[in-house]
This record gives structure tokens, C-alpha cells and sequence, in this order.
């Protein structure tokens, strides 16, 4: 197990940016979730960008939190229209792909970690599909 690091904040009102590596466990996954809560409290029809580096498989533990907490993340997720995953990870890429189309109104592109530019102009909508990894 990778120790797992996440970090959250604004870079405008409606957009949130993550960092995330390693491998969540029931512990990290409380804490990015308690992270997550008031910083996205105020976001409607945002967008997030999220760098994944690194990132293995969570634990049980972290998706049993995941569960039981399920609500607030439907209701964090509602805040958000679209999510720019910046990776080189297949698996990672096509997780993102699978939850797209699993969750109702949000859209999630992957996109090269060094495409940062073109995930941002995305998220902006100023780009149509530029810079997505199928």
C-alpha cells in the first residue's frame, strides 16, 4: 500500500481541484471527505479537476466509508457538471469512463497529465472534445 495524500481547494467559485495518489484507506477516505464538504458548499453546476498520480486500487475500509456516507456524495456530486481526470493510468481512465455513464448529469473526460490546459478549457466549455483521451 501506497501512503495516500488527497488535497481540495478552489481555484474559482465553481471549480474545485484535487490532487490524489496512492491508495485510500477507510482513514484517508474519511479525512478527503470531511475535506471535500465545505469546500464545495457553495459550488452549483461547477466543475473539477482532478490530478491522479499513482493512484492504486482503495481499500475495503475506504469504499465501506465511501458507502456510508453515500448520501453526502450524491449531494457533493450534484454540485458538479462535469470532472476533468488528468492520468496516465488506464484502469483510472476507464473507472472515469464506467462512472459517466452511471451517473446521471455528470460528465467525466480523461485527459493526459500533461493536458492540463486543454482539461481546464474543457471544464470551461470553451473547448469542444479537444485534448480527451478516448
Amino acid at each position: 500500500m501506497t501512503q495516500p495524500t488527497f488535497t481540495a481547494r478552489l481555484d474559482a467559485p465553481n471549480l474545485l481541484v484535487m490532487e490524489i495518489t496512492g491508495q485510500m484507506d477507510s482513514v484517508a477516505m474519511e479525512i478527503a471527505l470531511n475535506m471535500l464538504v465545505p469546500v464545495v458548499k457553495d459550488m452549483r453546476h461547477g466543475g473539477a479537476l482532478m490530478h491522479a498520480k499513482g493512484v492504486e486500487w482503495p481499500t475495503l475500509g475506504a469504499i465501506g466509508v465511501e458507502l456510508r456516507h453515500w448520501a453526502q456524495l450524491m449531494a457533493m456530486i450534484r454540485k458538479v457538471d462535469r470532472i476533468a481526470v488528468l492520468t496516465d493510468q488506464g484502469w483510472v481512465q476507464n473507472l472515469a469512463a464506467v462512472e459517466s455513464l452511471l451517473v446521471p448529469n455528470l460528465e467525466i473526460r480523461s485527459f493526459a497529465p500533461d493536458a492540463e490546459a486543454a482539461a481546464r478549457a474543457w471544464l470551461s466549455g470553451s473547448v469542444p472534445e479537444a485534448g480527451v483521451t478516448p
